[in-house]
């Protein structure tokens, strides 16, 4: 009683809720995923002019674009991640919590790396600052993960030998590209970016050498 009337804690660990963490990422990447449109400015032109310039200055701006839809799509896909990892969380501890705000801090920063590697396509450093981006996401992702494989009283479900291996797999993939990315990027900054193409291929190989491991197990 003297704990409530004074306004302090009661004794004892406090965790925040599974609910309220799940309801704070959706929030974020909901944001994040609309503030990438933002770089995309609209030209200031009059009526006349529109006419005749609205389309080549639309044509001019595919490094824009593209930056955006590899950026969405790429958010989209760790929403998804984040998703199929938090399905086996059951509690969250203190240490969950600061690799899920960190995830979280350079999440909200993806509109800024998007624009600026959007606007500045053939410059090395512009570029390289979204491939870091993605690289440090990647990266925290895998801590994510490991930290789930190796805390079960955090999980409500086992996670078996080869789910924990096909996550790593996974998780491998964006911070292989992202180093890729930047390789390329000494080259040719803009066509580093279409590295992450090669994304969904590698996980369809993935998906094709896992199946052809089970049938080979069942056998």
């Amino acid at each position: 009683m003297g704990n409530v009337m004074s306004g302090q804690e009661p004794a004892g660990d406090y965790q925040i809720s599974k609910n309220r963490v799940e309801a704070l990422v959706d929030g974020i990447f909901a944001f994040a995923m609309t503030l990438l449109v933002v770089g995309l400015s609209v030209p200031i032109l009059t009526k006349g002019q529109a006419a005749t310039e609205l389309p080549a200055y639309v044509m001019a701006m595919h490094a824009e674009f593209f930056s955006f839809f590899i950026a969405f799509f790429i958010l989209a896909s760790f929403w998804l991640l984040h998703h199929r990892q938090f399905h086996f969380v059951r509690t969250i501890d203190p240490m969950l919590t600061r690799i899920t705000l960190l995830i979280l801090a350079f999440i909200v920063l993806m509109p800024f790396t998007t624009n600026i590697s959007g606007d500045y396509s053939d410059v090395p450093v512009a570029v390289d600052l979204f491939h870091t981006n993605m690289f440090i996401i990647g990266m925290l992702f895998l801590c994510h993960w490991e930290y789930l494989v190796h805390n079960p009283r955090i999980t409500s479900l086992e996670i078996s030998t080869v789910a924990a291996a096909n996550g790593m797999h996974r998780g491998m993939v964006l911070p292989l590209v992202a180093l890729l990315g930047i390789g390329v990027s000494f080259f040719s900054p803009s066509y580093s970016m279409m590295c992450y193409l090669l994304i969904p291929l590698v996980f369809v190989a993935i998906r094709m050498i896992g199946h052809s491991e089970n049938l080979s197990t069942k056998k």
